[in-house]
Parts: C-alpha cells; sequence; structure tokens
C-alpha cells in the first residue's frame, strides 16, 4: 500500500491446523497492541486486508478499515484500474468499459492487497 493515512489495523491470526476458510481466527488483536474481539474481525473482514505468513507456521491477515480504493474506467490507458489515498495504484487488466461488477471485483480479489472499494462509472 501507498501513502498509507491509516492509523487503524486489524491483526488476526490462525495457527496452521486451523481452516481459515471456516474458523474464526485464533487471535485477534490491533496492531497498536489493544485486544480486539471476534466481532470486531467479523466486521471488519470484507475491508481492504492483506494475507501474511504461510500455512505452516499458521496464517494472519491484516485489515486496514480506513483504506477504501476508487476503481474507474482509464480510458487513456483503456483499462479499469485502482487508485486512492493509501492504495498502490495498479491496473486491473479488465479492458471492456462496460466489464460487469463482478469481473471488476474478481480482479480486485486477484491483486496482492485486496481492496475494499468504490466502483465509479
Amino acid at each position: 500500500m501507498k501513502n498509507s493515512i491509516s492509523t487503524m489495523e486489524l491483526i488476526a491470526k490462525w495457527n496452521p491446523s486451523q481452516d481459515m476458510s471456516v474458523e474464526l481466527p485464533s487471535s485477534v488483536r490491533w496492531a497498536d497492541g489493544t485486544r480486539a474481539t471476534h466481532n470486531d474481525y467479523l466486521q471488519h473482514m470484507l475491508d481492504t486486508h492483506t494475507f501474511v505468513g504461510d500455512c505452516e507456521n499458521g496464517r494472519e491477515i491484516r485489515i486496514f478499515p480506513d483504506i477504501v480504493a476508487d476503481v474507474r474506467y482509464d480510458h487513456s490507458a483503456q483499462t479499469w484500474a485502482v487508485s486512492g489515498v493509501g492504495v498502490t495504484p495498479s491496473a486491473l487488466g479488465l479492458t471492456d468499459p462496460d466489464a460487469p461488477d463482478d469481473q471488476i471485483t474478481a480482479a480486485l480479489y486477484a491483486l496482492p492487497v485486496i481492496y475494499r472499494s468504490n466502483i465509479r462509472r
């Protein structure tokens, strides 16, 4: 992420034996060390986030609730692009200016950082 303005960062961790696709994290805390709850995780799980770690040592998700990306079709580049404060600008590789929202969302999920976003048409 670039030029991050976010002061909020939620860190959720799963043990290696846990299945993060169906189980709640084994621990949840704010980056400043303050304890967080599973409800905090559930409230923010669709916010901007990135995955850290490997399966052998467990996985973690770092969530940035304050970062919201703008997604627009860039007519000069002829592709959909993501940008905004705290966002690493990226082309999504979708060249159809009329691409449906689900295609745009799928392209966002292919990025290293998965952004909560506003699609601007």
